[in-house]
C-alpha cells in the first residue's frame, strides 16, 4: 500500500481542487443557500489533513487534536451546508451537532495516551458512520425527487464511505503505531475518504446547484406564461372599460355635428371629436406596446400599389401638418405603379408613427416622406422609407436611447405623450425585418429611415384598389348590442344608408331572432350580458337556423392579437371596433356583402386560357393597364416557378406564400388549369407530400397555357 506520506499529501491537494471548485460553483449561484458555507468544508478538511502529515514531525498529541477537532468542525460544516441548501430545520441536526461535538471532545480526551490508538479510531469510524446515515437520511427525503442528478451522486459516495468504515469497524483487530499504515482497511479508508470523496461531494454540489437553477428558470417561465395571461386579461379589460365611454363620446359628437342646422356647434363638436380621438390614440399606443410583447405575430401580408397606397395614407395625415401650416410632401422615386407584397397594416403603423412624431415636433418648415429604391432583385427588392423634418433636432447622446419604452427627448418631455411611439416602431420593424435608424442636427432637423427588402407583388390582385367605394344600402340587419348609447349611435349610423335593423340586447335575444328571420348581416358585440360573441356562434353553429351563410361582424372593444386570431377563427368577417366610425361600419357593412370569391370558383372553367377573364378586369382598369398586368404575369410566372423549386427545401413557408400568390392571379387572369394546378401543389406542400414531379408538372402546364394565351393574343391582333 501507499505511505501516509503520499496518502495525506494526495488528500490534502484534492481538498485544493475541491476547495478551488466549490468556489466557482459558489461564483455562479451566489444566492443559493449553502454554497457559502460549503466551500469551508474542504478548507477546514485541508487543514486537518496536513496536521495528520505533520504527525510525528511536531508533538503527537497537539497535532492529533488539532487534526481531528479540525476533522469534526468539517463534519459539521458539511452537514450544515447541506442542510441550508435543502432548507431542512429539523431536532436530528441539533442531534448530530451535539453527538459530533461530544465525539470530538472524547476524541481529543483520547490523544493524550498513545496506548489508546484502537478507541481513537473507533470514535472516528463512528463519527463518519453517523455523517453519512445522517446525509442519506437527508438525500433520501429532500434530495431525490427534486434534485436526482446530485443526489444519485452524493448518495452513491455515501453508501460506499458507510460500507467501507463499517467495515473496518467490524473487522478491526489490535493496532498499534507500528502496524498501523500496513493495514489495508486504514490505507482504503484513507484514499476513499480523503481522495475519492473529494471530488464525488464538489462534482454533487455543482449538479445541485445546476439543477436548482433550472427549476428557478422552470418556475420564472411559469410565472411569465401566467403573467402574461393575466396581462392579456388586463388588456382585454381595461381595452373594452377604457373604449366603451370613448365610444358614448365620439358616437355622440358625431350624431350632433351630422344632425345640428346651428353652425356654432360645429367646431365644438370637432374639438370634441379630435380631444376624443387623441385620448383614444393614446390608449392604442399603450396597449398595442403591452401587445406587441405578448407573442411573435404572424405577418398578414398581401400586395399593394405602393404609390396608391402611400397617397392614400398622406391624405390621412396631411391634416395633421395643415393644422400647423406644414409642408407636407411625398417623394417617391419609383416607378409608378411599383406592387409588393408586405404586411401593410404594420407598415402602415410604423409610417403613422413617424410622421406623427415629426410633426409633433415641427413648428416650421416641412415634413417629408422619401421613398426610393437601394437594390432591385427579380423577386425582392430593397427599400428605403425615410420621414424628414425641419423640427429642432436631437442630441446625440438622446437618440441611443429613442426606441427605449417610456424614454422621450427633452423635445418630448415640452410636447407630451406617452414616449413609446418609437418603441412601438422599433419593435414593428424587427418583426418586418428592418431597424429603424436615427439621423439627427440641432435646429436643422431629424431623418428616422429604414431599409426593408420587399417581395415584388401582383399588381392585378390590387383590383380592389380601384373598384367602385359606392357603400351598400338598405340591408337587413341584426344589432346585438346591450347598452343603450351603443344601440343609439349605430342605429342612427346605419339609418343614414337606410338598413332595416333589429335590435337584440343579449345572446339569447339574438339567437332567437336568427331562428326565426333571414338577415343580411349579423352586427354582435362579443361581451353580452348573458353570453359571449364566441358562445353565441357556437351555439348557432350546432343547430339549424335561417342564417347559416349570413356574413357576422364582430363589433367589439377587445382588440388584443388573440382576440382578433379567436374571431376570424370562429368565421367572423370583420371586426367594428369601438368607438365606432361611422365610414369604417360603413366600409365593413359593403364588404360583408361582397361574394366575389365565391363567384370566381363556381364560374371557373376548365380551360388553358379564360378569354372573359380579360373583359372582367376591363370593368375595373382600363386597356393599357390590362396588359400592363397580363405582361407583368406572363414575363415573371416562369422564374417564380423556378423560384419555388429553390424554396421548396430551404423555405417552405415563402414557397407556400409565393405558390398561393401565383394561383390566385393564374386564376384571376383565366389561367384556370394552371391555377388549379398551382393550388393542387400549395396543398401537397401544406401536407408534407413529395413535389418535385408536381412542380415539373406545374411548370410543362404553364407552358400549354402561355401558347394558349398567345394564340388568344394573336387572334385578336388579326
Amino acid at each position: 500500500m501507499l505511505d501516509s506520506a503520499t496518502l495525506y499529501y494526495a488528500s490534502a491537494a484534492m481538498m485544493a481542487v475541491m476547495t478551488l471548485l466549490s468556489y466557482l460553483t459558489w461564483r455562479t449561484n451566489k444566492n443559493t443557500p449553502g454554497t457559502l458555507l460549503y466551500i469551508f468544508y474542504p478548507l477546514v478538511m485541508f487543514i486537518s489533513v496536513m496536521s495528520f502529515a505533520l504527525h510525528g514531525h511536531i508533538n503527537n498529541i497537539a497535532s492529533i487534536s488539532i487534526a481531528n477537532s479540525f476533522m469534526f468542525s468539517a463534519s459539521i460544516i458539511h452537514v450544515l451546508a447541506i442542510c441550508q441548501f435543502f432548507n431542512a430545520k429539523c431536532i436530528g441536526l441539533r442531534i448530530f451537532i451535539g453527538i459530533t461535538i461530544t465525539l470530538a471532545l472524547t476524541m481529543i480526551y483520547l490523544a493524550t495516551d498513545n496506548t489508546e490508538l484502537r478507541s481513537r479510531i473507533l470514535v472516528s469510524d463512528l463519527q463518519h458512520i453517523i455523517e453519512s446515515l445522517f446525509l442519506l437520511a437527508l438525500f433520501i427525503r429532500n434530495g431525490r425527487k427534486n434534485y436526482p442528478n446530485g443526489s444519485i451522486v452524493y448518495i452513491m459516495i455515501l453508501i460506499i464511505i458507510l460500507a467501507v468504515f463499517t467495515g473496518r469497524t467490524l473487522m478491526m483487530g489490535d493496532v498499534s503505531t507500528a502496524n498501523l499504515l500496513s493495514e489495508n482497511w486504514f490505507s482504503i479508508t484513507l484514499f476513499i475518504n480523503g481522495v475519492i470523496a473529494p471530488m464525488f461531494y464538489a462534482t454533487g454540489m455543482a449538479l445541485l446547484c445546476n439543477e436548482r437553477r433550472e427549476q428557478n428558470l422552470n418556475q420564472l417561465t411559469e410565472k411569465a406564461h401566467k403573467d402574461l395571461e393575466i396581462r392579456g386579461l388586463f388588456l382585454s379589460t381595461i381595452s373594452h372599460e377604457i373604449r366603451t365611454p370613448l365610444n358614448g363620446i365620439l358616437g355622440s359628437a358625431q350624431l350632433i355635428m351630422n344632425q345640428s342646422s346651428d353652425p356654432r356647434d360645429k367646431p365644438y363638436c370637432e374639438a370634441i371629436i379630435n380631444s376624443a380621438e387623441s385620448l383614444n390614440l393614446l390608449v392604442d399606443k399603450v396597449l398595442d406596446y403591452a401587445s406587441l410583447d405578448q407573442r411573435d405575430e404572424a405577418l398578414y401580408e398581401e400586395d399593394v400599389e405602393l404609390k396608391t397606397w402611400l397617397n392614400n395614407l398622406c391624405l390621412l395625415l396631411s391634416p395633421l401638418a395643415e393644422q400647423k401650416h406644414l409642408k407636407f410632401e411625398l417623394i417617391y422615386d419609383l416607378p409608378e405603379q411599383a406592387c409588393y407584397y408586405c404586411d401593410q397594416q404594420k407598415l402602415r403603423q410604423v409610417i403613422i408613427n413617424l410622421v406623427g412624431n415629426a410633426i409633433k415636433f415641427t413648428d416650421h418648415g416641412s415634413v417629408k416622406i422619401h421613398v426610393k429604391l437601394l437594390q432591385e432583385g427579380q423577386f425582392e427588392n430593397l427599400l428605403r422609407i425615410s420621414v424628414i423634418d425641419s423640427g429642432p433636432g436631437i442630441e446625440d447622446e438622446e437618440i441611443a436611447y429613442l426606441t427605449e419604452p417610456y424614454v422621450q427627448s427633452s423635445a418630448g418631455k415640452e410636447k407630451g405623450g406617452t414616449g413609446l411611439g418609437l418603441a412601438i416602431t422599433s419593435r414593428l420593424l424587427e418583426k418586418l425585418g428592418s431597424k429603424l435608424n436615427i439621423e439627427s442636427e440641432l435646429s436643422k432637423g431629424s431623418t428616422f429611415s429604414f431599409d426593408i427588402n420587399l417581395a415584388v407583388g401582383e399588381l392585378s390582385l390590387v383590383e380592389q384598389r380601384h373598384q367602385s367605394k359606392d357603400y351598400v344600402t338598405g340591408l337587413d340587419v341584426l344589432l346585438v348590442e346591450d347598452l343603450d348609447l351603443n344601440q343609439k349611435i349605430a342605429i342612427e349610423f346605419m339609418a343614414d344608408d337606410e338598413h332595416k335593423i333589429k335590435l337584440a340586447k343579449d345572446g339569447n335575444s339574438a339567437i332567437e331572432l336568427m331562428q326565426k328571420h333571414h338577415f343580411d348581416v349579423v352586427l354582435l358585440d362579443m361581451n353580452l350580458p348573458d353570453l359571449t360573441g364566441q358562445e353565441v356562434l357556437k351555439r348557432l353553429k350546432a343547430m339549424d337556423h335561417l342564417n347559416q351563410r349570413t356574413p357576422v361582424l364582430a363589433f367589439t372593444a377587445s382588440l388584443s392579437p388573440d382576440e382578433i386570431k379567436e374571431y376570424l377563427a370562429l368565421g367572423i368577417k370583420d371586426i367594428v371596433g369601438k368607438p365606432i366610425k361611422q365610414q369604417k361600419l360603413r366600409q365593413a357593412l359593403s364588404d360583408s356583402q361582397s361574394n366575389q370569391a365565391a363567384s370566381i370558383a363556381v364560374e371557373l372553367r376548365d380551360t388553358l386560357y379564360d378569354e372573359t377573364a380579360a373583359a372582367a378586369l376591363i370593368s375595373s382598369f382600363n386597356e393599357d393597364e390590362v396588359s400592363s398586368i397580363y405582361n407583368e404575369f406572363v414575363l415573371s410566372a416562369r422564374n417564380k416557378l423556378i423560384r419555388c423549386q429553390q424554396l421548396v427545401e430551404d423555405d417552405k413557408e415563402q414557397c407556400i406564400k409565393l405558390l398561393h400568390r401565383q394561383a390566385s392571379t393564374a386564376l384571376q387572369l383565366g389561367f384556370n388549369r394552371y391555377g388549379l394546378e398551382l393550388k393542387k401543389v400549395e396543398r401537397k406542400l401544406l401536407d408534407n407530400k413529395p413535389l418535385k414531379e408536381s412542380l415539373t408538372g406545374a411548370l410543362g402546364l404553364w407552358q400549354e397555357s402561355l401558347q394558349a394565351y398567345l394564340a388568344h393574343v394573336r387572334s385578336e391582333l388579326s
